[in-house]
């Protein structure tokens, strides 16, 4: 048998490492120690399972001591200055890379684990529910991928991977509950990630700015998709969006109703992070 495709996300990674990283990079700090003792890990989890990943997603230079990427020092700027939206930075990282870099397979496996929670809207991630998802991304990989599901390594642990950056989401979609833990869909989402959110569907579908997208039904779900946002949701996340960036105040977001097309947005560019911030 040849070699296996890899989806796995490791479970070492978490939203308050990488915080305590990007503020370690981005101070010029280089005392390892020190770090992996912020992280409560050790040196040798830090160097050889969380910085290659922090590479993978481009936060983290390949060179030696690592250094912050330009997206990297994006993030250590959300970190300061709006870290409730640092999670869903990451997020949105994690669910589109692999339609930019093909080769980044783990995040293909984490947008199909987000995509089939989304439709469940509302569960508890028992360790049922958790094999499940395992047995629907192996499924969705080998179809796309052309392999057997036993050529497919994915597993409980993996999923364990996905669930730590979304744990890390606000407004949440994963709550604790006793000993168990609850997805749900959210009902609103801040106006910076519905704006990455359109402009990721600009790029997808190859339309200038400054035009309308008609929300059919399936773009609609694609945009509550990206978000974990509820259907329900949407129109109030459009509404704080518009008041946010206002087209009609000079800004660059619009929304509205056109008879016998339905709901639309409009972008006018693909704004950087720090224009939204």
């Amino acid at each position: 048998m040849g070699k296996r495709l890899t989806l796995h996300l490791q479970q070492n990674t978490t939203l308050e490492r990488v915080a305590a990283i990007l503020e370690f990079f981005n101070n010029q700090e280089t005392d390892l120690e020190e770090l992996a003792a912020r992280c409560y890990i050790g040196v040798t989890v830090l160097q050889k399972l969380i910085f290659p990943f922090l590479r993978n997603i481009s936060i983290l230079s390949k060179t030696n001591p690592p250094e912050l990427t330009p997206f990297g020092k994006v993030a250590a700027h959300i970190q300061q200055s709006n870290p409730d939206i640092l999670g869903d930075f990451f997020h949105l990282q994690l669910y589109h890379l692999h339609r930019e870099e093909p080769d980044k397979r783990f995040s293909y496996a984490y947008g199909t684990v987000v995509q089939q929670l989304w439709l469940r809207k509302e569960v508890v991630l028992s360790p049922t529910e958790k094999k499940s998802l395992v047995g629907e991304v192996i499924e969705a990989a080998a179809h796309k991928f052309e392999l057997s599901a036993s050529e497919i390594a994915f597993s409980d642990s993996s999923v364990t991977g996905v669930l730590n950056w979304l744990r890390g989401l606000s407004p949440p979609v994963i709550e604790s509950e006793g000993k168990s833990e609850n997805f749900s869909c959210r009902y609103f989402c801040a106006a910076p990630l519905l704006i990455k959110a359109v402009d990721k569907t600009y790029q997808q579908l190859q339309r200038t700015y400054g035009s309308k997208i008609f929300l059919r039904k399936e773009i609609q779900e694609q945009l509550c998709q990206m978000l974990l946002l509820d259907p329900s949701g949407l129109d109030g996340t459009l509404d704080n969006t518009k008041r946010t960036y206002d087209y009609d105040q000079g800004s660059l977001f619009d929304y509205g109703y056109e008879g016998g097309y339905g709901q639309w947005v409009m972008l006018t560019q693909s704004p950087e992070w720090s224009q939204l911030l």
